[in-house]
């Protein structure tokens, strides 16, 4: 069976739609929420505007309502940058206290960014799981056995980075499947790779700029200082339908293709987005399936600021989804292709051709 991840905005009809969506497939299920509470905006790779404010008794009923329906809580304390170290031992008590609360209310699993915090939840907390973020940057799988050897890690979110590395995934998976530990996908982020042409194209290397000011941001206008940097770099320079299939997307189509390598597990991202949009977005993955633009699959960054719907966004680009049946197949019929080893765009144009061709 395919698992889901799906964000949260504790809005409380979100909790029907999940009721709902489960009974669409037998093949894939949502089984996790994820998200975190504003009370700690500074533990979370969000900006505080972003974060949901709701009030402790409706967070401890929020759980308990997921639990009776079978879907248990992910708490994200995933940010890069936790303050200096004078600063973090100053709340140190706190983090371990706010990690206690989650337990004895139901929380089952704390994902992180930060090593430490893994420390500082191990030394008061053995049971509680821990999940290690996408923004930890697990590029080889010898990290993730450090990682569970001293802090008994239970999931890996894989680093965006590697989800088209086939060979990389099926030995990643097989050490998971060794250890008990959970290996999950980030299925539908588009925001992960830049240019400055559109035609050379990689991993973004505004990435870990974009998180740390993520966790630190407060406001909107936080947010549009230095003329919006880092995301307005990155989404200004794709200007192409090449250009976008260059993200490391998941389509729900291939989620298939990855289920041959044994990996079952993917989250879905979008937690600050309407209720309306998390409910489609599932439920094109969860009926493996959509019929619309590729890049709605994604909460387009324009809407964080102007608050417009995600669905009725107008795109800067139409990819029929369609039309990308075999577009994956360039990486799983080739195993040992690595895009990190080649000059996009020179030594490889895979992604060029596929627009030029099918687009």
């Amino acid at each position: 069976m395919i698992t889901l991840t799906v964000g949260c905005n504790f809005d409380p009809s979100l909790i029907e739609d999940i009721l709902y969506l489960n009974t669409l497939s037998k093949n894939v299920q949502i089984k996790e929420l994820y998200g975190s509470d504003r009370d700690s905006h500074l533990l979370t790779a969000r900006p505080k505007y972003r974060i949901p404010h709701i009030e402790q008794q409706d967070f401890e009923n929020y759980i308990r309502q997921l639990k009776n329906i079978g879907i248990s809580f992910n708490y994200t304390m995933n940010a890069p940058y936790l303050g200096n170290k004078r600063q973090l031992l100053a709340i140190k008590d706190n983090i371990a206290e706010k990690v206690n609360y989650l337990a004895d209310i139901g929380v089952e699993i704390i994902t992180i960014s930060n090593p430490l915090l893994a420390e500082i939840i191990r030394e008061k907390n053995e049971k509680i799981k821990i999940a290690i973020s996408t923004i930890t940057h697990i590029d080889t799988i010898t990290q993730t056995k450090i990682l569970y050897e001293r802090y008994k890690i239970n999931k890996v979110y894989n680093n965006i980075l590697k989800n088209r590395s086939i060979k990389f995934l099926a030995n990643f998976q097989a050490y998971c499947n060794q250890n008990n530990i959970e290996l999950s996908l980030i299925a539908n982020e588009f925001c992960s790779n830049t240019s400055l042409d559109s035609k050379s194209t990689t991993h973004c290397i505004f990435r870990d700029s974009c998180f740390l000011f993520h966790s630190q941001n407060e406001t909107k206008e936080d947010d549009t200082l230095f003329n919006g940097y880092p995301m307005q770099n990155c989404i200004s320079t794709r200007t192409n339908k090449s250009a976008w299939l260059k993200s490391l997307f998941i389509r729900p189509e291939d989620m298939k293709k990855y289920s041959s390598l044994g990996i079952n597990s993917y989250k879905i991202t979008g937690r600050t987005g309407t209720t309306k949009y998390i409910k489609t977005i599932a439920e094109a993955y969860i009926k493996e399936e959509w019929n619309d633009n590729l890049l709605s699959l994604w909460k387009p960054l324009e809407t964080i600021l102007n608050e417009q719907d995600e669905l009725e966004f107008k795109q800067p680009v139409f990819i029929d989804n369609s039309k990308l049946n075999g577009f994956v197949n360039h990486w799983f019929d080739n195993i040992n292709h690595e895009c990190a080893n080649e000059l996009c765009g020179e030594t490889c144009n895979h992604c060029d051709s596929y627009a030029e061709r099918f687009l």
